[in-house]
C-alpha cells in the first residue's frame, strides 16, 4: 500500500530499468553522492568510506548557488568529503528540520538540494502496521521458500514500505505547504534489494535493480513509464545539469535529464 509513491508516479515518470553498482547500503549511498563507481571512489565494502580528495554533490552544487542538506540516514564517510547541512536524526528524515529548510527557501529564494534519507525498509522490519497484510494471501516470488516464517517476515517488510511511503507523503506535503512543489524535481529511490534471499548482498537483479520515480511539474510528462537504463551513478550529473551546471568529466555517471524532459528515450546500453 503506497498511495503517495503511486500518486507521484502518476504525476511523473517511473523507470523500469534502474540499477545500482553494489547491493549494499553504504556503497549505494556513496555511489549517489559522488557520481563514481565504488571501485573508483573506494567505497565498495559496507560500512565504508571514500578516498581522500573525492568530491561529493555538495562540492558540485554549492558553487551553483544551492543549499545542500541531508536529513536522516547517513552511512557515509569521511565527514569532510560530505559537508552537508545535517539534521541530528541519523536514522530517518526530521520533518521539523525539513519544514524549516523549505520555509527558509520560500523566504530567501535560495535554491536547495535535499536528501531526505529513510532507513526503511530495513531489517528487523519493526516500523509500520504489519497487521494490514494477511500472510496467507501474500503472493510470494517463485524462488522464495514458502514457509510461515517467510510470510510473517514479508508482512513486516511490506509494512515498512508503507511506512516509507508515509515519509514520502510528509515531505511532499511540506513542499506543497511552502508552495515549492511546482519548481522542484522530486526523485524517489530505494536503497538496494530486500534482505530476502537473492536480494541484498547478491548481484541478482533483485539485489541490484531498484525503483526510481521522478516528478517535476511542467518538465516531466505525467504518467510516463521509461525503459531507459539508468544507474544511481547517473543521479549526480543529472542534478548538476538540472541546476544549469556542467557535469565534471571525472564523474562516471551520465545525466539522464534528456530522458526526464522527454527529449530522449534511450540513455545507455550497459
Amino acid at each position: 500500500h503506497t498511495p503517495n509513491i503511486d500518486q507521484l508516479a502518476r504525476e511523473g515518470m517511473r523507470f523500469t530499468r534502474c540499477f545500482q553498482a553494489a547491493p549494499m547500503c553504504s556503497p549505494t549511498r556513496h555511489n549517489i553522492y559522488t557520481g563514481l563507481y565504488p571501485v573508483k571512489s573506494g567505497a565498495y565494502p559496507n560500512h565504508t568510506f571514500v578516498k581522500d580528495g573525492t568530491k561529493s554533490v555538495v562540492h558540485y552544487l554549492k558553487p551553483l548557488g544551492y543549499r545542500v542538506a541531508l536529513s536522516g540516514k547517513t552511512h557515509i564517510a569521511p565527514r569532510e568529503i560530505f559537508p552537508f547541512e545535517y539534521s541530528s536524526d541519523k536514522k530517518n528524515p526530521d520533518l521539523d528540520v525539513i519544514d524549516k529548510l523549505f520555509a527558509d527557501t520560500k523566504k530567501t529564494g535560495k535554491p536547495f538540494c535535499l536528501f531526505a534519507c529513510s532507513n526503511e525498509p530495513h531489517s528487523p522490519w519493526n516500523k509500520g502496521d504489519a497487521s494490514r497484510y494477511d500472510p496467507a494471501k501474500l503472493k510470494l516470488l517463485p524462488y522464495f521458500v514458502d514457509t510461515e516464517e517467510t510470510r510473517s517476515n514479508m508482512t513486516k517488510y511490506l509494512a515498512e514500505i508503507t511506512y516509507y511511503d508515509w515519509q514520502v507523503g510528509q515531505c511532499l506535503k511540506l513542499l506543497d505547504k511552502h508552495g515549492l512543489r511546482k519548481n522542484t524535481l522530486v526523485i524517489v529511490v530505494s536503497e538496494q534489494g530486500s534482505s530476502f534471499p537473492f536480494g541484498k548482498w547478491t548481484c541478482y537483479d533483485t539485489g541490484l535493480q531498484s525503483a526510481l520515480i521522478a516528478s517535476w511539474p511542467g518538465r516531466i510528462k505525467p504518467e510516463t513509464v521509461s525503459s531507459a537504463m539508468v544507474e544511481y551513478v547517473d543521479l549526480l550529473p543529472t542534478f548538476i545539469e538540472a541546476a544549469s551546471g556542467k557535469p565534471a568529466p571525472v564523474l562516471d555517471g551520465k545525466s539522464f535529464l534528456p530522458v526526464l524532459n522527454g527529449k530522449a528515450d534511450h540513455h545507455k546500453d550497459h
